[in-house]
């Protein structure tokens, strides 16, 4: 064996010598249970109901006459009332208001008696009158509108008179009789046209069916949102002008899921019984999960990491792979390595999420603790915090666009969404606060609320 050859296997001996083999030992993979948030949101949502419908119902009521006395012999009177012009409606409070412009015709049976023989005399006269009508509205347990109507005061616009033996008589009093006779009419009628109009029990049974079912809001990024109402209360009714309003608070568990299907495992409930509060919070909180799967955080960090290489002196190593699974409330990421040392190390931390940034990052990155004995022993210049510093921003995962993607998403959903024919909602995401972070075999899940307001408009139900 000559001296070059000596020399040449001096060299690949020393060489080899200078790589070592990693031996570490992989920590326990182990998932702590996700906790479900069961607090309760509260929505607001409005109420505006127009009357014109209504108005157009007793309108179609009322058509000519709409009442008549057709026998004189029991009280020597005949009246005819007709309807003058259409009726219009005013709100304020809880009150419902009209003024009826009536026609009447009267006629008046006149008997004296001359000479012991009874004499009949007939007289017609006819009269204009305003009548005032008012109904006062409320909501029932089972979420009928209820309605009082009365009647009220009336003016005479033409007083009917009729002239006999010379005398103009007054026959005011035939008008109060008649309209007394019809008030039982007028009002059952108009106290119907609400009832059959105002249909609040239907809508509100089918809207709270309807809300319990999971919706897909944007397919391209598989956002759901389910709600699974508890109760529901309502600000009295108000009224102004020709509309009637009130505001509902809708107590429920909402959730938005992004990345994972919400199912139908919800007990779907019945409609509550309606109960009256003061005031409604017109703003609503969210509960959400923004899921990020194993895999797009393991792409991520391939793209970033994957190929570096780390030097320190004459030594070096380059990352081949990077993986990642949960140790309890800890993200492990394993990372293959060759070069100075071959073999796996195993580092971990704790998983955060940057508000700032809207990133989710790792914190109090760190060598698995066995894994740092290893390398103490065999590879301590890798401890060295620029080789974790090196790793550590690559893992970032960036949640801005896809957060931003969710508010526009459920923004472009809430934007006048046909519930169903005459039930429209109408909402806005303003922010999404995440607060909570738990990992699970398949993702990381973020926990936290949306923020914003939601308004239910019920303005076709008459």
């Amino acid at each position: 064996m000559t001296l070059r050859t000596l020399s040449h296997l001096a060299i690949l001996g020393f060489l080899f010598s200078c790589k070592t083999q990693l031996t570490t030992v992989k920590p326990d993979e182990n998932y702590i249970p996700p906790t479900v948030e069961n607090k309760p949101s509260t929505i607001a949502m409005s109420i505006d109901l127009d009357i014109q419908k209504l108005e157009n119902s007793i309108n179609n009521t009322f058509k000519g006459t709409i009442y008549e006395d057709n026998n004189i012999d029991d009280d020597n009177v005949m009246v005819k009332v007709f309807k003058q012009q259409d009726f219009h409606f005013t709100i304020v409070g809880n009150t419902i208001s009209c003024t009826l412009p009536l026609k009447i015709w009267v006629k008046y049976r006149y008997q004296k008696s001359v000479l012991g023989v009874s004499v009949n005399s007939d007289y017609e006269a006819t009269g204009a009158l305003n009548v005032d009508v008012s109904s006062v509205f409320a909501l029932s347990k089972d979420w009928k509108i209820s309605t009082k109507t009365a009647i009220g005061k009336y003016v005479w616009t033409e007083a009917p008179k009729i002239n006999a033996i010379g005398m103009t008589i007054p026959v005011t009093f035939v008008a109060d009789m008649a309209i007394k006779s019809m008030k039982g009419k007028i009002t059952a009628s108009i106290d119907k046209a609400i009832a059959d109009n105002f249909n609040l029990r239907n809508t509100m049974d089918q809207t709270w069916a309807l809300m319990q079912k999971p919706v897909n809001v944007n397919k391209d990024f598989n956002i759901w949102l389910r709600v699974n109402p508890l109760a529901l209360f309502s600000t009295p009714i108000v009224g102004t002008g020709n509309r009637i309003s009130f505001n509902l608070g809708l107590s429920t568990l909402i959730e938005t899921s992004v990345g994972s299907a919400l199912t139908e495992a919800i007990t779907k409930t019945k409609l509550p019984d309606y109960q009256s509060v003061n005031t409604v919070k017109p703003d609503f909180e969210i509960n959400t999960n923004i899921n990020v799967s194993f895999q797009k955080i393991t792409d991520l960090a391939q793209k970033f990491v994957v190929g570096k290489t780390f030097d320190k002196g004459k030594k070096h190593v380059t990352i081949n792979k990077i993986s990642m699974f949960g140790e309890g409330d800890k993200l492990v990421v394993v990372i293959d390595v060759t070069g100075s040392v071959n073999g796996t190390v195993y580092c971990l931390g704790n998983l955060e999420y940057d508000a700032t940034n809207q990133a989710l990052k790792i914190t109090k990155f760190d060598f698995e603790v066995k894994t740092r004995n290893v390398l103490l022993k065999s590879a301590n210049w890798l401890l060295h915090n620029d080789f974790l510093k090196m790793i550590e921003p690559m893992l970032t995962i960036p949640l801005k666009d896809q957060m931003q993607t969710a508010i526009t998403s459920g923004n472009t959903f809430l934007k006048n969404y046909q519930i169903r024919k005459g039930v429209t909602l109408n909402g806005n995401l303003n922010q999404i606060l995440l607060d909570k972070i738990t990992i699970t075999p398949q993702a990381v899940i973020m926990g936290g609320v949306i923020s914003g307001n939601m308004k239910i408009e019920l303005g076709d139900l008459l």
